[in-house]
């Protein structure tokens, strides 16, 4: 480039401006055949290098309110929920009522067979109780004035007969030892003991105090019967009582 220094500065200004195009044009030829050369070398599957274009973005569109569907109000939506959960919540307590009444009725049920069969376990006794009653009122009207104790002893036999029947309907029957039979500790109960006159008398009731009461339904005795029973010792001697029996137990 040559700059020409003259005191006219506008006119230096334009010459220089010329001699610069003068050199872009000198240069334009090289240009090209750089151009041609790089073609010529690049390989041909090379991909062609895009040039990105300096465009404006594209503003994102705001987040538009979702469509609300025509007729579709919140506020009903949950009324009607409200009240088909409220319905639901009166058929379950009807349904628990029903149930209790329900209950309450086979309780009373359970009742009242519990008494039935309770009387029809208990009616062989009231009948016999009855019964009972009915033959102590009349010997009381007929007794005589001075009964003899023989009467009395009959009498009270009598009664103790029909409590007799009353007890075997029940299933228990009365145990009856008799004196000078074998003392069974199953059956018996030895109150006292007393010192047997022989050795044959050993283990021997000597008297009955009370009877006792068999379970026939189980076979097992409730109530033993109270007996005194002799007991032979060696020792016994003359005296009237054996060493170490007890009495009146």
């Amino acid at each position: 480039m040559i700059i020409i220094r003259s005191p006219n500065w506008p006119v230096t200004r334009a010459t220089t401006v010329s001699n610069e195009a003068g050199e872009a044009m000198r240069d334009e030829p090289e240009k090209d055949e750089q151009r041609e050369e790089a073609a010529v070398l690049a390989p041909a599957d090379a991909p062609e290098t895009a040039v990105p274009e300096t465009a404006d973005p594209v503003p994102a569109a705001p987040d538009e309110p979702a469509e609300e569907l025509p007729g579709a109000d919140p506020v009903a939506e949950l009324t009607g929920a409200v009240s088909a959960l409220a319905e639901q919540i009166r058929e379950h307590h009807d349904r628990a009522a029903a149930r209790e009444r329900v209950i309450d009725k086979l309780h009373a049920e359970v009742e009242r067979l519990r008494a039935g069969e309770q009387n029809l376990l208990l009616r062989p006794i009231t009948t016999d109780l009855q019964n009972l009653r009915k033959d102590l009122l009349h010997q009381a009207r007929a007794l005589p004035p001075e009964p003899t104790r023989e009467q009395v002893a009959d009498l009270l036999e009598s009664f103790a007969l029909s409590a007799e029947q009353a007890l075997e309907r029940c299933g228990s029957a009365p145990i009856r030892p008799e004196v000078g039979a074998e003392f069974s500790a199953r059956e018996h109960r030895a109150v006292k003991i007393l010192p047997a006159e022989a050795p044959d008398q050993h283990e021997r009731i000597a008297l009955v105090v009370s009877d006792g009461y068999l379970d026939t339904t189980t076979d097992r005795v409730t109530v033993p019967a109270r007996v005194h029973v002799y007991r032979w010792s060696a020792t016994t001697g003359d005296s009237p009582r054996a060493e170490g029996m007890n009495a009146d137990v």
